[in-house]
């Protein structure tokens, strides 16, 4: 092969979970020109990836007669929706192969709970994929090159915890009282680095203000490349089931990572760098309404949220656990 054009439009942790895709692929063809189609919004989550040779935006009049007229020898579809399917039928004179996105297992673990119809781990289905080709995988875990700067006014601490407060759907998020309970089990010895985007500064001014000495707000004024680099400093990540949670992942961070209404069961979930740093899951067993959806809503359906009622103190132990492994 001499040139392919990969496609993943989004989200953050989506793009990242797919970055063993791309180091692979160049792995086996040095030379191989690799062409990636994605939205945007969601350049910045590709940024210096050094196995990219060009980066195509969806919505670019410029990129477009790149894809529609470039001479591909392969399409790879990592997102198979609507808006890939158009570009394979544009594209009907290029081979392509799709990442299986196993729907049926997911809504019949939603419907039923049962773990039976667990979804395979969407890492190991990149792989397989790669594989019906010809192409071997490694086991190197995920990448992110797209570190930035911290502002110059921004002076981090030496050692830090930082918790990622968003999420793309309410119900993966914790509740903001549940922060509060956990930080009220902390001896202030390591502060705590809050990061989030502008619909997670309210939350983050409610937890500064009943814990100014104990955390840093960087809510709302740092690009994704520098909270990046923020995680990429941090002693352990604290985080719901974000896109910082996967970049901490990628970046071999030890992550306590805080599952909702969605679940590992769905395939989601970011494998262990070698020689990285642990990663625990926090979820609530035994609740015959999780997982409620494959992706979240904007609201819990049942009305209780009982999937976010963590124990503040089981967090504090695998909290000291983490450490302890991070710190050696």
């Amino acid at each position: 092969m001499k040139r392919v054009l990969l496609i993943r439009f989004s989200s953050i942790g989506d793009i990242v979970l797919c970055s063993p895709v791309l180091r692979n692929l160049k792995s086996q063809f040095p030379e191989l020109h690799i062409d990636v189609l994605t939205k945007n919004s969601f350049a910045p989550v590709w940024k210096n990836n050094p196995f990219i040779d060009k980066l195509l935006i969806w919505e670019d009049p410029e990129s477009s007669q790149t894809w529609k007229y470039e001479s591909y020898d392969l399409i790879i579809d990592l997102h198979n929706n609507l808006r890939s399917r158009s570009v394979k039928w544009i594209r009907w004179d290029c081979p392509n192969i799709s990442i299986s996105k196993e729907n049926f297992k997911k809504m019949g673990l939603v419907w039923t709970k049962n773990t039976h119809f667990s979804a395979t781990p969407i890492t190991s289905r990149y792989d397989n994929l790669l594989k019906s080709i010809g192409i071997s995988t490694d086991n190197f875990g995920l990448d992110f090159y797209g570190i930035d700067s911290l502002p110059e006014n921004v002076n981090l601490p030496n050692r830090f915890y930082a918790i990622a407060l968003g999420g793309s759907y309410k119900t993966k998020q914790v509740p903001t009282e549940k922060y509060l309970e956990f930080l009220g089990t902390q001896n202030g010895d390591i502060p705590f680095v809050l990061l989030g985007g502008k619909a997670d500064v309210s939350t983050a001014k409610q937890i500064k203000s009943k814990f100014p000495d104990m955390c840093i707000d960087l809510c709302g004024i740092l690009s994704l490349g520098a909270s990046a680099n923020v995680v990429n400093r941090c002693v352990v990540l604290i985080s719901g089931d974000t896109g910082l949670a996967h970049i901490g992942a990628a970046l071999g961070k030890s992550v306590m990572w805080i599952w909702g209404s969605t679940s590992p069961k769905l395939g989601m979930m970011s494998p262990q760098k070698p020689n990285g740093g642990e990663m625990i899951s926090m979820e609530i067993q035994g609740l015959n309404c999780r997982p409620c959806s494959k992706l979240g809503y904007a609201e819990c359906p049942k009305g209780h949220f009982k999937c976010m009622d963590h124990n503040p103190r089981l967090w504090l132990e695998n909290l000291e656990k983490l450490t302890a492994s991070a710190l050696g």
